[in-house]
């Protein structure tokens, strides 16, 4: 049977994200993602045949004991056949998921890690598209205050509190802390680890999953009329499409296809009034737009690299 804290181990280390990485066939991940309900039912290895297993995932025979071969070199599954008897195709084998991915063998010049699966919030640059921000890469607005890692340490700090951890999850923490204040304020992310507490299982996910958390955040801690204010919200987003599209219908416009381009994004998206807010930093680069921006500057929602609302319009 399979032991849950070896299973509850995996996941807590990420390594369904590692799956996401690893570029495998998709007879391979039919395979991983069998063995891997397999042990959350508690079966940690079973014994079956190259037929059986094939017939189960819908693959033909010579296809599986290619996959089963290749996923055994990559170290993702043990594998054990029994002795080969008259029948090759009857003979019996034993296979499993290697649950440490640190083992795994990708396809990589330099190995993935659950870091590198972490979708990281967006960040402007000098175009109209937004870019995913690396996590290697620190924003040069986001300063040190504290002095060398200072920042970094009060959300261990902070992040540790209450709990048992061993060398190799304090090491996890030390590198998910350096990602959340590249990317996040460090006064919001230790507001965020104070008001979840335990509920925050690793830095890790709560890195991976920011806007997750900070949706419930603000469930919980907003204390309005929720369909009141939900109502004025709709009508000032239908307030601000409603003039964009005014704008792009006009004849004798003289805007340029960039500038089409943005109106056309703010008529479209879910939050016209903060995609307003990344527009407007870069109103030089659309003149033709400049009494638009004037006439709706007071409808736009500030919001951090995240997407979180930090200025509210009455």
């Amino acid at each position: 049977m399979a032991s849950q804290h070896t299973f509850k181990r995996f996941i807590k280390e990420s390594g369904f994200k590692v799956l996401a990485l690893a570029r495998l066939s998709q007879c391979e991940y039919s395979v991983v993602f069998y063995l891997l309900n397999c042990a959350a039912s508690g079966l940690d290895q079973f014994i079956t045949t190259e037929s059986e297993l094939a017939s189960l995932i819908g693959y033909d025979d010579a296809t599986l004991r290619t996959t089963l071969s290749d996923l055994a070199a990559k170290h993702i599954i043990r594998l054990h056949y029994g002795d080969v008897n008259s029948n090759g195709d009857s003979t019996s084998l034993r296979v499993g998921i290697q649950y440490d991915p640190s083992k795994w063998v990708l396809t990589y010049d330099v190995q993935a890690t659950s870091q590198d699966a972490i979708v990281f919030p967006f960040r402007r640059i000098g175009v109209a598209n937004l870019q995913v921000l690396e996590g290697q890469k620190r924003d040069s607005r986001i300063k040190k205050i504290d002095g060398e890692g200072g920042t970094w340490q009060r959300v261990i700090e902070s992040f540790i509190q209450n709990r048992s951890l061993d060398d190799d999850e304090l090491e996890q923490v030390e590198t998910a802390a350096k990602i959340l204040v590249d990317v996040h304020p460090v006064d919001q992310v230790l507001l965020m680890l104070r008001h979840f507490g335990l509920r925050i299982p690793t830095l890790s996910l709560l890195a991976s999953s920011w806007q997750h958390y900070q949706e419930i955040f603000e469930a919980e801690t907003q204390k309005v009329d929720m369909l009141g204010a939900r109502q004025k919200h709709q009508e000032l987003d239908k307030k601000l499409r409603d003039q964009g599209e005014a704008l792009l219908a006009q004849a004798d416009s003289q805007l340029t296809e960039e500038e089409r381009t943005v109106l056309q994004i703010l008529i479209k998206h879910r939050h016209p009034r903060r995609q307003l807010f990344w527009a407007y930093q870069l109103r030089s680069r659309y003149p033709n737009l400049a009494s638009f921006f004037a006439d709706n500057a007071s409808l736009m929602l500030s919001v951090t690299s995240g997407g979180t609302v930090v200025k509210r319009h009455d």
